[in-house]
């Protein structure tokens, strides 16, 4: 009798085998399937939330400067003068600044983004300027013999202007307080500030290079002096007075130019980056001047009156900045736009499996929706050329990337509570 086989010897047929195969190239595609996809929700999720902190950071850190603007020398009536400084911790020392609470200087194109420079002081104590009680005399020392030296103290940096004479202003380093309560501004000299040795280094070696008139001047222009406070004092406010300049600088940076820095700091203007992937800065001055503007302002209900407090009119900087006068003391707000970029770009997907459409517009043959940033109804520029490669088929195509959006209008408080 022949012996039955055992079945535990019998092995796997080529046929099982390849249907074992099949089953797990099946189960792997499915898992890569559903990988793919995950990280592609991972992608657009960080990318996403990368846009979403950026936007968030910048316009917080503007707004912030912005809703401080005109601190210190809020006496409109004298807004715009062009102030020439001088700090020898610079290496080319002679600046200028402008004596408004906000500039903002329009880009060369609509894709190239504007500037805004936020200027304001520190000193707590005094928000209107005093006069010159004499002339100066133009020959060291010079001191400065005030109406009112209330509060003022070594230190403080201040701001001379002459009204009606066409001069500039200036910007000086108060070292001391004579015997007869007249501001010393000595240059390069060491001076006692809250029990610390300081160095001026505001002051121009060989004085200002302008005589200004006080009490009795034969012109009749009566000098007036702004107090920015003192940027020797932690303990007064934020110490420093604030003259930053915001703008998007190569690889879409949003950096802030400090033209006043800490004394700690050997150097200005010091310049720090506020956030990345910031591709798009736009401003306008806000204008409660009486002459509506219903495309810009659609809210006014037709009825818009000087000086009560609302927004009349957007206007932008180009043709703000470009009146002989511009109306400074119309100036209530600023509206500021910004737009972020996700860090990395999303991968092709459009309907030919090769051009991006994370970002769509309505020239494509596409049912997707328009995704292009917005703001105040009308499309946000984007520079392509500054997204990289211009070639649709371009992983680096701004249609790439998502955009996030974040506009808001703020009021200059200390402009709007003026003196005059």
């Amino acid at each position: 009798m022949r012996p039955f086989p055992h079945l535990s010897s019998r092995g796997f047929s080529i046929v099982e085998l390849l249907v074992a195969m099949l089953i797990g190239l099946i189960g792997m595609i499915i898992i890569f399937q559903v990988f793919e996809v995950s990280e592609g929700i991972k992608r657009t999720t960080t990318s996403g939330g990368d846009a979403q902190q950026n936007g968030a950071v910048a316009l917080y850190v503007i707004e912030h400067d912005l809703r401080n603007a005109g601190m210190g020398f809020n006496d409109v009536s004298y807004a715009g003068c062009n102030i020439l400084a001088w700090d020898s911790k610079r290496a080319t020392p002679d600046f200028t600044m402008t004596l408004v609470p906000v500039l903002i200087t329009p880009g060369a194109a609509a894709t190239i983004p504007d500037k805004i420079t936020v200027f304001y002081g520190s000193k707590p104590m005094i928000a209107n300027p005093t006069m010159l009680a004499a002339n100066m005399t133009g020959v060291a020392p010079d001191d400065l013999f005030l109406m009112n030296p209330y509060a003022y103290s070594a230190g403080d940096l201040l701001v001379l202007l002459e009204p009606a004479s066409g001069r500039n202003c200036s910007l000086m380093e108060a070292t001391g307080l004579g015997p007869l309560l007249q501001i010393e501004h000595r240059p390069g000299v060491a001076y006692l500030v809250l029990g610390t040795k300081e160095v001026a280094h505001f002051n121009k070696p060989g004085g200002l290079g302008v005589v200004y008139g006080g009490v009795g001047s034969p012109t009749g222009n009566v000098t007036r002096v702004f107090n920015l406070g003192n940027p020797y004092d932690p303990a007064n406010g934020s110490g420093t007075p604030v003259n930053n300049t915001y703008s998007i600088e190569a690889g879409n940076s949003l950096t802030v130019s400090a033209a006043f820095t800490s004394k700690d700091v050997l150097s200005a203007p010091l310049t720090n980056a506020v956030a990345d992937n910031i591709v798009q800065l736009r401003a306008q001055y806000g204008l409660d001047d009486g002459v509506g503007d219903l495309a810009s302002v659609p809210f006014g209900g037709g009825k818009f009156v000087a000086g009560d407090g609302l927004v009349d009119r957007f206007v932008s900087a180009a043709a703000f900045n470009a009146l002989p006068t511009p109306p400074w003391q119309y100036l209530i707000a600023v509206r500021l736009a910004i737009v972020a970029r996700s860090a990395l770009p999303e991968k092709p997907s459009g309907s030919d499996g090769t051009k991006c459409d994370a970002t769509t517009d309505s020239s494509e043959a596409t049912t997707s929706p328009d995704r292009r940033p917005t703001w105040s109804g009308s499309l946000a520029p984007i520079d392509v050329s500054a997204s990289g490669d211009p070639d649709p088929a371009s992983p680096v195509f701004w249609k790439c990337y998502r955009y996030r959006v974040f506009e808001t209008t703020v009021p200059l408080r200390n402009w709007i509570w003026k003196s005059s």
